[in-house]
């Protein structure tokens, strides 16, 4: 599939939500600067403060093709009704250990909407179809409570807490880490008879 192409979701919950992740690009820097100056965001997330234009030069350089094993991060837009929303994405993947960790924002007008829920959901499904990867991860503020309750609905296991792991906002917060394995997200996926 070219890297320009969208995937369609498979996963519309409600017959309604139209998402799709195609991806990201310098052309989405804008927009993803955007949504890391939300107040939420600057408040649950350990992020620089980097312009627009190096958002764009780190975009340039990350993956969207899981075929290819050579990048750190792999990211993507989530668009919803031909409007970018928000972005997922792969980090730091140990492709011979089989692991990587799962990021996601949202921008605030798209929150509380079950758009959140079923972005990271066709993001899980698309990673756990196309790698081999055996486990996800995900590292979250314990602060950060819609975040945790979003992960767990798709079954990720809070699994510890790294205390004191980030600093955000001149602050030291904990962050819960979570974890979900290939099995178990095939078990969820089932349909019930």
């Amino acid at each position: 599939m070219p890297a320009e192409t969208a995937r369609p979701s498979r996963l519309q919950p409600d017959g309604r939500l139209h998402l799709q992740l195609i991806p990201a690009g310098p052309a989405h820097a804008e927009v993803w600067w955007r949504w890391r100056q939300e107040v939420d965001t600057r408040r649950f997330n350990p992020l620089d403060d980097i312009s627009a234009r190096e958002l764009a030069s780190r975009l340039s350089l990350v993956g969207s093709d899981l075929r290819d094993t050579s990048y750190a991060e792999y990211r993507w837009m989530v668009v919803h009704d031909a409007k970018a929303i928000g972005t997922v994405s792969l980090s730091r993947p140990s492709w011979r250990m089989g692991y990587a960790e799962i990021g996601y924002m949202l921008g605030e007008a798209h929150q509380g909407q079950g758009l959140g829920t079923a972005s990271v959901r066709l993001f899980v499904d698309m990673l756990f179809a196309q790698t081999n990867l055996a486990r996800l991860t995900a590292t979250i503020s314990d602060e950060n409570t819609a975040s945790w309750h979003l992960i767990e609905r798709l079954g990720f296991v809070r699994e510890g807490l790294m205390r004191q792991h980030y600093v955000i906002q001149g602050r030291r917060i904990n962050e819960y880490i979570y974890g979900l394995l290939r099995p178990e997200w095939v078990a969820l996926c089932q349909p019930v008879t």
